[in-house]
Formats: C-alpha cells, sequence, structure tokens
C-alpha cells in the first residue's frame, strides 16, 4: 500500500473513451488478496464536490467498559474523530430526516466484554458507554444501526434490540437493512436517483464455528440470499462483525452477487483487501489498535497500527463510491474508490465522468 502520496503533475484530460480503458484496466489488474493502487488516493475528502451523497461512518468494536481505562480514552478519542468528521459533513446543512443526512453504521461488540444481561443492564451500559462518549453536538439525532458482536452474544442480545432509551439506538433484529436514496439532478426516465442498501447481518449466527440452530442459521441464510438477489442498488453493501472469511456461506455468496463490499469488525485494527473481486474492509479500531490479538491485523493494515484508534467513512455518489480510512483525530490516512454495480447505468448524465487526478 503506498502511504505517502507523491506530487501532483498537471495532465490533460483524456478523451472519454481512454477513461474507460483506464478503469477497465485498473479493475483488471486488481489482484485477490492485493489492494488496486490505481484505486487508492489521499485528500479524497477534498476532492468531493456538492454531487447528490450519501455518506456513513462504520466503526466497530467501540463499546470500552468504563473501568478500562486505556480503551476508554481510546474510545473517547475515536469519538472525538468521528464528531469532527460529522462536523465537516454537515456543513451541507442536511435536514433530520433527508436521505442524505449521515448515519453511523456500528460493527458488533458494542459492550464490552460480555454485552449485557437484560434491561436494566442495558440501560446502565447505554449511558455509561454510548451516551457519555457520543455526547458532542455532532451526533445529536444520527441515527447508529447496529449488530451483534461475538462479545454481545455472551450476553442478551435481544436486550440490545429491545432498548427503548434513544431514539440514535436503531437496532431492530438480527438482520436488518438500511436502504438510503438520493435524486440525482439531470436523470433520465429510467432511473433519476442514486441508491445505498446496506444488509446489516448477524454473523455470529453465519459463522462456521456456530452453536446457532441450523434452522436459524438456513433462515438467516435465506434472508441474505433474498435480499442480494432483488437489490437493484447501486451500492450494495453487506456488514458483520466477523470477517467474511470465518463463514463459508458469505465468501461464496459475495462474489456471486456483485456486493460492493464488505465491512465488518472484529479485528481491531484497519484494513482494506480485494477477495474473489470483491472489496473487504475491516473497521475495528473503535476503542484501539491491537495487531497482537488478531492474525489479520499483523500485516497490511493502513498506517501500520500507528495510532490509538480510528474509523470508516464511506461517501457513495453516482459515479464512485470513495471509502475512507480516518485516524482517531478524524484525520484521513488512506481512501479507496468503488465503482457502482451497473457502471453502465448512467451514462451520459451529467458530471458521471470526471477528470482523472493523478497523485
Amino acid at each position: 500500500i503506498v502511504t505517502t502520496p507523491r506530487r501532483k503533475c498537471k495532465l490533460a484530460t483524456p478523451p472519454l473513451a481512454v477513461l474507460y480503458a483506464l478503469v477497465i484496466l485498473s479493475e483488471m489488474l486488481a489482484a485477490d488478496g492485493a489492494v488496486n493502487s490505481a484505486r487508492i488516493s489521499h485528500g479524497a475528502l477534498r476532492e468531493l464536490d456538492n454531487s447528490p451523497s450519501i455518506h456513513f461512518a462504520a466503526l466497530g468494536d467501540w463499546g470500552a467498559h468504563p473501568t478500562s481505562l486505556r480503551r476508554r480514552n481510546g474510545q473517547l478519542a475515536v469519538a472525538d474523530g468521528v464528531a469532527s468528521w460529522l462536523d465537516k459533513i454537515s456543513d451541507e446543512n442536511h435536514e433530520v430526516g433527508d436521505e442524505s443526512a449521515p448515519f453511523i453504521l456500528s460493527l458488533g461488540d458494542n459492550f464490552y466484554p460480555a454485552g449485557v444481561n437484560d434491561l436494566d443492564d442495558m440501560t446502565e451500559r447505554f449511558a455509561d458507554t454510548f451516551e457519555e462518549v457520543y455526547s458532542h453536538d455532532a451526533f445529536d439525532n444520527v441515527p447508529w444501526y447496529a449488530i451483534a458482536g461475538n462479545r454481545d452474544h455472551i450476553g442478551n442480545v435481544t436486550a440490545q434490540m429491545n432498548f427503548p432509551g434513544s431514539s440514535r439506538w436503531i437496532f431492530p433484529d438480527h438482520f436488518h437493512r438500511v436502504v438510503r436514496e438520493v435524486r440525482i439532478p439531470g436523470g433520465n426516465v429510467d432511473r433519476d436517483t442514486m441508491k445505498v442498501e446496506i444488509l446489516a447481518i448477524d454473523s455470529i449466527q453465519l459463522a462456521d464455528s456456530s452453536d446457532i440452530s441450523l434452522e436459524v442459521t438456513t433462515r438467516s441464510t435465506q434472508w441474505i440470499q433474498h435480499h442480494l438477489q432483488h437489490s437493484d442498488a447501486d451500492y450494495l453493501i453487506v456488514a458483520g462483525h466477523y470477517p467474511a472469511r470465518m463463514t463459508t456461506i458469505l465468501d461464496e455468496l459475495l462474489p456471486d452477487h456483485r456486493v460492493s463490499a464488505y465491512v465488518n469488525g472484529h479485528d481491531h485494527c484497519q484494513k482494506h483487501e480485494i477477495k474473489n473481486g470483491v472489496d473487504h474492509f475491516i473497521s475495528g479500531a473503535g476503542m484501539e489498535v491491537n495487531s497482537l490479538n488478531h492474525e489479520e491485523c499483523l500485516h497490511d493494515t493502513v498506517d501500520d497500527n500507528n495510532y490509538l484508534g480510528g474509523f470508516l467513512s464511506f461517501h457513495a455518489r453516482v459515479d464512485k463510491m470513495v471509502v475512507v480510512f480516518h485516524d482517531e483525530t478524524g484525520t484521513e490516512l488512506q481512501s479507496v474508490e468503488v465503482a457502482p454495480r451497473n457502471t453502465n447505468k448512467h451514462v451520459g448524465l451529467e458530471g458521471s465522468i470526471e477528470k482523472l487526478d493523478r497523485v
């Protein structure tokens, strides 16, 4: 991974045919398990214009217990960074309920070390671990869409799902969908909107090592298959806690349905890989970066673990989705561009083809 930006140089804008050829060639050169450097850049947020966009942040493994001072300090630092990012995004003056208003995707292990026991325990932990930490004005009215992690499954996941104490906390079921859609100025009759669909899944129920009943696993797999098969989203994202490598069924399903990205927590680091043509993002640094206890964090992570924690931000537009790695201050470390699932769908729309900014 190239982490040091080279000096920019001005290039003549090539014809559209050349642009298409470059995009296709860069995708062909991307090998499984390797990062396609042609899609990696720095300073991506500065380059985004005012085109209709859908923004969200993703972070996992953030729920430090108040008595764990090191992890608590890391969580507080990352919270400051997410708030800084939200402040930048809110400059666009989104209204509450606006489809393009930012939201947060919580990737599990919401309450360390063993989830919560019941609603009373959830009420106490939510106040200590969530409300006291994510208390910045920037978090006001920003929804958190949650899924369960293995730590949450030690306790009572249903208590998290049934929690009535905050309008920000959205955790309706083990498997649920988040769908956002914005209108595209100058769109055609067939499609004048851009849609992002997130399948938020309980990967613990699907894991190869799971002790969940076969009936539950089968029903869960059928749910995922149904929504993958019927999605017409420009960007289809699957979000779970476990990496896909721990779930055979995900490794099989993701490439077959043109999934834009799989994003997960569990490993306490940040990382990008391409597997079977699908972009995989790890965002498990919500309270710490720890490579000692997580095999995936031993190599090829962002910035070599030289930070306290971090999060990802996603910025979906008609022509591309930019995924940005941030450290605990909100500073951009690196970004990756993901093409829409049907790159021909919006050909001819104003602003759908842009200049290539070489770095």
